[in-house]
């Protein structure tokens, strides 16, 4: 698959215009993001976003050049599946963008319900389902830098078809064992409006628990330690280049 690969890489809208009909409308579609660390917002700030079609079609859209406004019909459509690895961080690097993604499915949440491996990144399902290895290494290359190189774009290519194919393999084997309808809306992200209307704490529903509980101020030993579990957090953070939240 990856000698076979084409992929068109688009740095005018104009571009990128013309190419989104080919995935509107599509069932699925795949996709990945390639982000960089800004250490004037503490933001890490998207630097490209690849897309890839049952039909065939893979492009990776350069966010600097092009801009990505131009994709928000079919990211916020929510009859439309995004199938994502680890789809929390794509999403919440696209929602950071002002886009409110809508039919996010995370394939780390269907592996991790289908098969049984030590670990379910990307490369380490790729390789047990596919014997496809992909070089990670790539993955924490300079994605603010342009030009580019030919490497850094095919990676990014790669990913995004990978996705959609580990996407269309696993719901093939929760269709068989009869599990696809409960395990895609398990693998399915909630937007923030969803989980609100969800929670305990909405109109007309009980009171969150935690309101209820007897919750003593914390001391100042206890607030020192909060602060510097904080900093901790924000400099774990920026270290590893991803967004805060997915730091615990």
């Amino acid at each position: 698959m990856e000698k076979a690969l084409k992929y068109n890489y688009l740095i005018d809208p104009d571009d990128v215009r013309e190419v989104i009909p080919d995935f509107t409308g599509q069932e699925v579609i795949g996709l990945d993001t390639e982000t960089f660390h800004d250490a004037e917002s503490g933001q890490n700030q998207l630097s490209l976003l690849q897309l890839a079609s049952p039909g065939g079609r893979v492009v990776v859209i350069d966010a600097l050049a092009a801009g990505i406004e131009v994709v928000r019909p079919l990211i916020d459509d929510p009859r439309v599946i995004v199938a994502a690895h680890n789809a929390r961080f794509d999403e919440g690097v696209l929602r950071q963008a002002g886009f409110d993604p809508a039919g996010f499915v995370d394939t780390l949440k269907l592996s991790r319900r289908t098969l049984t491996l030590e670990s379910h990144s990307l490369a380490a399902v790729a390789s047990h389902l596919f014997d496809l290895r992909l070089d990670k290494t790539y993955q924490r290359s300079d994605w603010r830098r342009r030009p580019l190189s030919r490497d850094q774009l095919y990676y990014a290519a790669l990913d995004a078809v990978v996705a959609l194919r580990l996407f269309r393999e696993l719901a093939d084997r929760l269709q068989q064992q009869g599990r696809w309808p409960t395990e895609l809306r398990r693998a399915t992200l909630r937007r923030p409006a969803e989980l609100a209307a969800e929670s305990p704490g909405a109109p007309g529903d009980a009171p969150l628990r935690r309101s209820r509980l007897d919750l003593r101020p914390l001391t100042s030993a206890e607030q020192r330690v909060v602060r510097r579990l904080a900093a901790w957090r924000q400099q774990q953070a920026s270290h590893e280049k991803v967004p805060l939240y997915l730091i615990c």
